[in-house]
């Protein structure tokens, strides 16, 4: 459930409030998002619990598909991919750490967005003053982001570009861990019912030891396609997901694919009921010279009620 609560002053500012409460059991926190923001003409400033502009920014294939999104839905849920494959999409380092967002407007098509999280491990559920800086989290992590939207007749088209920069540090101190140097790029266009997407991230050497990189390992990239057609109240899509992650000299890659049939009907105004099949792929998803490999396929069918 979400709460929102603002207000303009009489210069033109709007600022308010915004909480995003759990309300599943399993949830182990009572609010997943909780942050207060001041917007006018020169942007919007985010200040609290909230995913950085790289990550809200990003332009994926998934975003033309229906229902749960493709693999960015559930097939995680069901399926096991280990500890050494990228099991699933996001360009987000921090999660909803404590940071600042800047969103500008958009001019001409053109926005930009930027953030700064000190400490990866601090947000309102913590005790953020007394973080240290050798518990092993990501420090001073930027986000950026910048795409552009525009229409052609019936043609929308939306690309852009997201990168995230940030230190890394051993639960010792020693600056030696992989930094922060991801890179994505994504477009999406949208015309006629007909949707396409596409979007690719390189993770670089983000987190990793020392030893890890000097034997050849890196923390891995992926790729998502997307098409899509809807039309009246049904909606169809067609997704694909592939992740590579290069381990060490000698074994061979961690790899992932999800090819993700989508289907989806609004039975009334907020009501939609969606089925998802997936067939999914996973190599050596222990990462070792032994590997394992996991094939799986799953149906899932879910109402989606939204108001």
């Amino acid at each position: 459930m979400k709460i929102d609560a603002r207000n303009t002053a009489d210069n033109g500012i709007t600022y308010g409030v915004r909480i995003e409460l759990n309300a599943a059991t399993a949830d182990n926190a009572g609010a997943d998002e909780a942050y207060a923001f001041l917007q006018n003409e020169w942007g919007r400033i985010e200040l609290g619990d909230q995913d950085d502009a790289s990550d809200r920014m990003a332009l994926h294939g998934y975003e033309v598909l229906v229902g749960q999104a493709g693999a960015d839905g559930d097939p995680a849920d069901y399926i096991q991919f280990g500890g050494s494959t990228i099991s699933g999409q996001g360009f987000n380092s921090t999660g909803d750490d404590t940071k600042v967002n800047y969103f500008s407007p958009r001019f001409s098509g053109f926005q930009f967005g930027a953030s700064l999280t000190p400490d990866s491990g601090a947000n309102s559920g913590t005790s953020s003053l007394t973080e240290t800086d050798n518990d092993g989290n990501f420090e001073n992590v930027f986000g950026l982001g910048a795409n552009w939207k525009g229409k052609f007749e019936n043609i929308k088209i939306a690309a852009g570009v997201v990168g995230e920069f940030g230190d890394s540090e051993t639960r010792t101190g020693a600056d030696t861990e992989g930094a922060i140097k991801s890179i994505g790029v994504g477009a999406n266009v949208t015309f006629a019912g007909f949707g396409f997407g596409a979007f690719y991230a390189d993770l670089a050497e983000k987190g990793l030891a020392q030893a890890a990189r000097a034997a050849g390992q890196d923390s891995g990239s992926y790729y998502d396609l997307g098409m899509s057609y809807s039309t009246g109240p049904w909606g169809v899509s067609l997704g694909y997901f592939s992740s590579t992650v290069s381990n060490t000299t000698g074994i061979s890659d961690s790899t992932a694919t999800i090819t993700s049939l989508d289907v989806a009907y609004e039975i009334a105004p907020g009501w939609s009921l969606n089925g998802a099949l997936h067939a999914a792929e996973a190599g050596n998803i222990n990462g070792t010279a032994v590997p394992v490999n996991n094939d799986a396929t799953v149906l899932i069918f879910t109402n989606i009620f939204k108001f």
